[in-house]
């Protein structure tokens, strides 16, 4: 027997998959639209465009949100004399 489009099956068998509500989809859009001041955050999201989740290291994430944090930082980085 054919399955009828006009009465769907209400099989209990189903995951209940329910679309997420619109207000998070929209702030989720929001911040991905949205241009982030530190450069390397910018920079991040366009390396992760070109490089697949299967290629990135371990230390991928900490990496960058190191690096993130460096530029964040309140604090002033001193450059010492060059070594001899």
């Amino acid at each position: 027997m054919m399955p009828d489009p006009a009465h769907p099956s209400t099989d209990d068998d189903r995951p209940n998959v329910e679309a997420p509500p619109v207000r998070e989809v929209g702030e989720i859009v929001l911040r991905l639209q949205a241009q982030s001041t530190n450069p390397v955050t910018r920079a991040r999201i366009r390396v992760e465009q070109e490089v697949p989740v299967e290629r990135r290291g371990p230390g991928w994430d900490r990496h960058w949100r190191e690096l993130e944090a460096y530029l964040e930082s309140p604090a002033e980085w001193l450059i010492g004399p060059e070594p001899e």
